[in-house]
């Protein structure tokens, strides 16, 4: 594949089935195909460098179109754009404990999360944020804390999969709140993994985990990494079907507490 290289880009925001939604136009030189992805932050659309302004704007509204009719079809694409609504405090359950979440301001430059002795979760949210509703880094943080809560149980499952499997070298396991893919796995042996997949049945994680791991041998989707994936899983369609159906469910949405 031919690498890309940004030349421009443009923000703005689109509504979307009453979502304001962030837009990021992006201009690539290298590119030739028009693609629009919905990730964790926007919205993007990335276009080929060198286009008429006619055949820009056209190829624009034709992504745009595609957004307006995901959202009208499949409204949980958009769902984690939508912020908690403004409330001192929250519940999460997690795993079938429930967290009580209590919600503070601070003058710090950052949203933090912490736990209480009582073992429920503070949350205080910077004044500095020019965002109109802050509350939007609510399940942010959520996936953070359980994330790093969570790290040392993933990584030890990771290479229990890869020594009865694989028996390849693993040089990093990491856990990120990411929207655009389940997980990845560079060149380097580093397994990475959507915080999300935290709320969906053992069995789905452990599914993207040998999906990952069968990346260590093959690097490519050949039928050959499929058969190693089939290998080590063979029902791994039913998983990969539960995520198309279940996937855009799994979000760290709080409930507010009356």
């Amino acid at each position: 594949m031919a690498r890309t290289r940004k030349t421009g880009e443009h923000r703005s925001t689109v509504d979307l089935n009453g979502i304001p939604v962030p837009l990021r136009i992006i201009t690539e030189r290298g590119r030739r195909s028009t693609i629009a992805s919905v990730r964790q932050r926007a919205l993007y659309i990335r276009l080929p460098a060198g286009l008429s302004g006619s055949d820009r704007e056209r190829r624009i509204t034709e992504m745009l179109d595609w957004a307006r009719r995901t959202a009208a079809e499949k409204p949980e694409a958009f769902a984690h754009f939508v912020p908690p609504p403004v409330a001192n405090a929250y519940s999460f359950d997690f795993r079938g404990q429930e967290f009580r979440i209590e919600v503070e301001s601070h003058d710090g430059a950052t949203h933090k999360i912490m736990t209480t002795p009582e073992d429920r979760l503070r949350v205080a949210l910077s004044t500095q944020d020019p965002r109109p509703n802050p509350t939007r880094a609510i399940p942010k943080l959520l996936a953070k804390h359980f994330g790093r809560r969570c790290l040392p149980e993933v990584t030890r499952r990771v290479h229990e999969l890869n020594d009865r499997h694989f028996g390849r070298p693993i040089r990093a396991v990491k856990l990120g709140d990411t929207y655009s893919r389940w997980g990845s796995c560079s060149h380097l042996g580093n397994i990475n993994l959507a915080t999300r997949l935290l709320l969906a049945p053992p069995e789905v994680l452990d599914a993207v985990i040998i999906h990952e791991l069968a990346h260590l041998v093959v690097a490519d989707h050949s039928p050959r990494f499929w058969a190693e994936v089939a290998r080590a899983l063979p029902e791994y369609e039913d998983y990969d079907a539960w995520l198309r159906d279940h996937g855009n469910s799994l979000r760290f949405d709080p409930l507010v507490l009356g």
